[in-house]
Parts: C-alpha cells; sequence; structure tokens
C-alpha cells in the first residue's frame, strides 16, 4: 500500500461565534501521495481555504478552533505539535501560497528581506547566501533583473511578479508539500497562462507534491492528478482528473461543469445551479445540497449520505449510487 505524505482524517474545523457555531470545514477526509498534485475545487465559502490554514494551523483562534480529526505528515500528527514545531513544519516541510499577495507580503520590508527571513531561519545560512539564493528563486521565476526586483518593496511590482515572489518564497526551501491558494486570482489570461507553466515546471524540477486550492476547472484540468470537489464543508466527490471531467457522478460536480462556458457549445443563457450555498451555521439536514439538488430523493433530506465507490479510485457521496458496491 502507498504510504500518503498527507493524510487529513475526519478533519472538522468550527468557528465559534456569538450568534452559533459555523462548521466550515465538517468530517474532511482527504490524502496527497508523494509528487501528486490534488485540487480542491468548488464554490467561494464551501471550506477549501479553511482546510488549507487547518492543514498549516493557521486557523485564528478565537473564535476558530479545529475540534476532531487527525492531519498527518509522513505518519505524524501536526495536531499535536507544539507552537515550535509546527514553526519548523511552515516553510520547510509545507510551503503555501496564499489567495492575495499585497495581503501576504509586507509593505513595508523590501523583497530581499521577507525572502531571506525563511532561508535564514530553515536552512541556517548567512543572510549573504540567503539573499543570494532569494535572487536565484527569483530568476527561476522568470522575473527580470531579479539582482534589482530582490532590492523592490511589494508595491513596485505588478500583481503578476508579486504572486511569483510569493511562489518563490514558498519554494525556496523545496518543500515536500506546496498548498496554493488560488494562485491566479485576479490576473489576466496572459499572465495566469504564465503561472501555470512556471508551477508545472517547478513541480517537475523540485519534485514536490501539490494541493491547488481553486474555483476554477480550466486550472484543475491543466494542473492536478485528482481531484477533490467540497460543498458546503464536505468532500462529496473524488477521482482522477479525467474521471471528474468525463464522468461526473454528483449532481453538484455535474452542475459545476455545466456552467462553464465553452466556446464549442455555445448556449444563450448559461446553465446554473438553482438555489443558494446554504448557512454553514445551520446546515441543511442529510445531505447538505439536497434544497438545491435537481435528483432529490426523500432519504437525501435525512441522512447524510455515506462515500459510494462507484469505479476504481472514484467516489461519491450522494445516495443515487447507494446499489454501488463499496
Amino acid at each position: 500500500m502507498t504510504s500518503h505524505l498527507l493524510k487529513i482524517e475526519e478533519l472538522k474545523t468550527y468557528f465559534f461565534t456569538s450568534e452559533g457555531i459555523v462548521k466550515a470545514v465538517d468530517d474532511v477526509s482527504l490524502h496527497i501521495d508523494a509528487n501528486e498534485a490534488v485540487g480542491l475545487v468548488g464554490e467561494s465559502g464551501c471550506g477549501k481555504t479553511m482546510t488549507a490554514f487547518s492543514i498549516m494551523r493557521l486557523v485564528p483562534s478565537p473564535p476558530g478552533r479545529i475540534v476532531q480529526g487527525r492531519i498527518l505528515l509522513r505518519g505524524k500528527d501536526l495536531l499535536q505539535f507544539s507552537k515550535d514545531e509546527m514553526r519548523e513544519i511552515r516553510g520547510r516541510e509545507i510551503g503555501m501560497v496564499f489567495q492575495d499577495p499585497m495581503t501576504y507580503l509586507n509593505p513595508v520590508m523590501r523583497i530581499s528581506e521577507q525572502m531571506t527571513e525563511v532561508l535564514v531561519e530553515h536552512q541556517r545560512v548567512s543572510g549573504l547566501q540567503a539573499k543570494q539564493r532569494a535572487i536565484e528563486m527569483l530568476e527561476r521565476m522568470q522575473i527580470p533583473s531579479p539582482d534589482k526586483v530582490v532590492n523592490y518593496y511589494p508595491y513596485q511590482l505588478s500583481g503578476g511578479m508579486r504572486q511569483r515572489v510569493l511562489i518563490a518564497m514558498a519554494m525556496s526551501c523545496e518543500p515536500s508539500l506546496l498548498i496554493m491558494d488560488e494562485p491566479t486570482t485576479a490576473l489576466d489570461a496572459t499572465v495566469q497562462a504564465q503561472i501555470l507553466r512556471l508551477i508545472r515546471r517547478l513541480r517537475k524540477d523540485f519534485g514536490s507534491s501539490i494541493l491547488m486550492i481553486t474555483h476554477d476547472l480550466g486550472i484543475i484540468a491543466e494542473i492536478c492528478d485528482r481531484v477533490c470537489v467540497m460543498y458546503a464543508g464536505k468532500i462529496i466527490e473524488t477521482a482522477d482528473v479525467y474521471g471528474i471531467f468525463q464522468r461526473p457522478k454528483h449532481p453538484y460536480t455535474i452542475g459545476l461543469l455545466s456552467s462553464i462556458l465553452r466556446i464549442d457549445k455555445y448556449k444563450e443563457v448559461l446553465p446554473t445551479i438553482d438555489g443558494v450555498v446554504p448557512d454553514l451555521m445551520n446546515p441543511p439536514s442529510g445531505c447538505r445540497f439536497h434544497p438545491r439538488c435537481p435528483n432529490v430523493m426523500s432519504v437525501c433530506c435525512e441522512r447524510p449520505p455515506p462515500s459510494f465507490v462507484v469505479e476504481p479510485s472514484h467516489c461519491v457521496n450522494c445516495w443515487l449510487y447507494e446499489s454501488e458496491k463499496e
């Protein structure tokens, strides 16, 4: 049996507010193998980013708290690590590219200061060596004149260049796992294509596994080997990338794929998924998608569906497949 690089088991991350408990991540299980790229896809607010923050132990507390589950990195539960031990893991073993580079790059610190801080902490190198490594990483990101850019402030860079700086920072210590949270958000199509080419090349050069968090199914198709579809805090379908695109099973996944605008199948009215995303403070009983599902049955309103194996490496949480052999 293949040992997983990262394995999440029955993870629950809740936010305890004055109005009630928000079940942002509710009983999520997934795994990532070595040299594998896994996509986590779903609508905004479904829990994708909070899953990543849970892995990194960056859930804002209060009000957030991981209340159940295990997050195993090479068999060791990160939830049992102390704060100092997690600081050693972040950057060295797990790198993360955050969604908004202008938010996560300090505006009053030069790029060199922000990049060398990680290298000095985890690689135990001198400041001069760390700066040279930072320049090398910027060059690998195909940033022009990296020896000059390294001394810039974030506001002096374009959005695409700031995103490349974040990727360079995350990859500088060659982590085993790279978590990318919407790495191409707010970038134009040309810059987005350049970033995706960089990600593919870096994956080949460094051999890192990737958790790609996005709502863009086009990025999933280009980068990922497997896909986990998330809805209202839960994983509802998991399959290899070809299975998801060619043989989607869950009504939500089918709806997501149908809503993609395609020039070869142009329609005057773009298909949509009826209804609204449920309130995670008071989610629907049974299957959380049942108020919006075109195939809803009585059992869907009563009991949450278990995971049914419909094909090798293809699982779906939907009562439509109850007859399938698990």
